[in-house]
């Protein structure tokens, strides 16, 4: 389980299995365990590489006075991982937050991403998901990274019926352990990078958002949301996905914001079938 250093920081990863590479970039301040279910299924088609962000996990924490958390940078950190690795080309796949990063990843580095997955993700915010990151801030300075904000990260990214299940509970505490694992200081820097990806800033022109910058994305892409996602509904995937030319739009009947969570072997189904169609 190697260390990279590269990109001015040091990335944590662990590559698995043989074939083409399939980096997996996790959601909002979770680390690789994010895909503790769903990976083992993907395993056997390709070589799936988990990876710890930057200020994440075992990778560095650089302090956010010295560098600009955001898409941005965890997309070239990536970039970086996968040419120090000798991988001439990878596909990517990113989650929520992730899916962000892998958007900005298509857009920055189009020569090293074969294909681009994004599950549950947003090119741009509304007015209630500003709030829903805006009021985490909130949460965190008054309190820190407490019980509070762990059980109202749940509500927002659980379905009602996967938290009623034994299952379901276990599984979101574990979500939620992961998260309070953040320092506040640094979480705070993730939920500015959202604030600032997704709404555009006043004077900002049309065409500097990031539903146009990926009209640019060129490289096979699959776009994957369910359809009880109530954080972040099916409508910004499908925002993503026509703004793709040529992007495919699936939905996983009963999933919530996290597929690979409530309902992993369907969505690495559907991701094992897209890999395979670009062989």
């Amino acid at each position: 389980m190697p260390t990279a250093a590269v990109n001015g920081t040091e990335i944590w990863y662990e590559a698995q299995g043989s074939g083409h590479p399939l980096m997996l970039l996790p959601g909002l301040g979770m680390d690789h365990s994010y895909y503790r279910l769903g990976e083992p299924l993907l395993r056997g088609g390709c070589m799936t590489v988990l990876v710890d962000p930057r200020g994440v996990g075992r990778s560095r924490k650089d302090d956010p006075s010295g560098v600009t958390y955001g898409a941005e940078l965890w997309a070239d950190d990536f970039a970086a991982l996968a040419r120090h690795s000798g991988w001439s080309s990878v596909d990517v796949l990113g989650s929520s937050l992730g899916g962000s990063m892998a958007q900005a990843m298509a857009v920055r580095h189009p020569e090293l991403v074969r294909s681009m997955i994004v599950v549950g993700g947003f090119s741009e915010l509304d007015r209630a998901m500003e709030l829903n990151f805006s009021l985490r801030k909130k949460i965190i300075a008054k309190i820190g990274m407490g019980e509070e904000l762990a059980d109202f990260m749940g509500l927002s990214t659980m379905t009602r019926e996967f938290m009623d299940t034994d299952e379901g509970l276990a599984v979101m505490r574990a979500n939620q352990e992961n998260v309070r694992r953040n320092s506040p200081v640094l979480y705070t820097a993730f939920l500015d990078s959202i604030l600032h990806w997704g709404r555009r800033l006043p004077g900002q022109a049309d065409e500097e958002s990031w539903t146009a910058k990926i009209r640019a994305v060129a490289c096979p892409t699959l776009v994957l949301t369910g359809d009880n996602d109530y954080f972040i509904p099916a409508k910004f995937s499908r925002t993503i996905a026509e703004a793709i030319p040529g992007a495919t739009y699936l939905e996983i009947p009963g999933g919530g914001h996290i597929p690979f969570v409530e309902k992993p072997a369907e969505t690495a189904r559907e991701v094992a079938d897209f890999l395979a169609g670009l062989d």
